[in-house]
């Protein structure tokens, strides 16, 4: 009769073997594709001198908590979603070209969402940040003008304000835009 018991618990481990074998190796996959898909995610998010950056899951999260539509994706699509969207208004540059940072910064005083974005029209992916007039404009000897500060991931460091001059290189200028959400405020 212990013979019979032993066999008897032997088939049916070997049963839960290969249930939980069959469960496990599920499991792995299931992990592996949540890994694969968590990685193409990080991968869009900018990458400026080949650093992975989040600067658009942030500005996409910051808009989504004020209602208001972004794609998930990157930078450089941003951008073109808003150069194409009825929602967003390309904030005019000046005759010389240059960004107009007076423009954006009383657009956001005003209580508009503004954001400030660059593309890089090519693979390489931009950068896009929130301008933000809780300070004043600064000057930066960069852009050679007054600029306002904006929120956003630099760098893969956590979303922080800094003068737009931190955010964006000038050289990055001639392919700079500030957009204007038509709908709050």
């Amino acid at each position: 009769m212990k013979d019979n018991i032993s066999e008897d618990r032997a088939g049916s481990l070997k049963t839960e073997q290969n249930l939980y074998g069959g469960f496990f190796s599920m499991k792995k996959y299931t992990i592996l594709l949540y890994c694969i898909f968590a990685l193409v995610f990080i991968f869009q998010a900018c990458s400026a001198a080949n650093k992975n950056l989040k600067c658009n899951l942030y500005v996409i999260d910051a808009v989504k908590k004020k209602n208001i539509y972004l794609p998930s994706s990157n930078a450089n699509d941003i951008d073109v979603y808003l150069k194409s969207s009825p929602q967003w208004v390309k904030i005019p540059k000046l005759g010389n070209g240059k960004l107009n940072h007076k423009a954006a910064y009383d657009a956001a005083k005003s209580g508009k969402t503004v954001i400030a974005s660059y593309n890089t029209g090519n693979e390489k992916n931009g950068h896009v940040a929130l301008v933000d007039a809780s300070k004043p404009m600064t000057f930066s000897k960069n852009y050679g003008a007054y600029v306002p500060y904006a929120s956003g991931s630099v760098q893969g460091r956590k979303p922080e304000l800094l003068p737009m001059s931190y955010q964006f290189s000038a050289d990055k200028e001639p392919k700079m835009s500030y957009f204007m959400y038509k709908g709050n405020l």
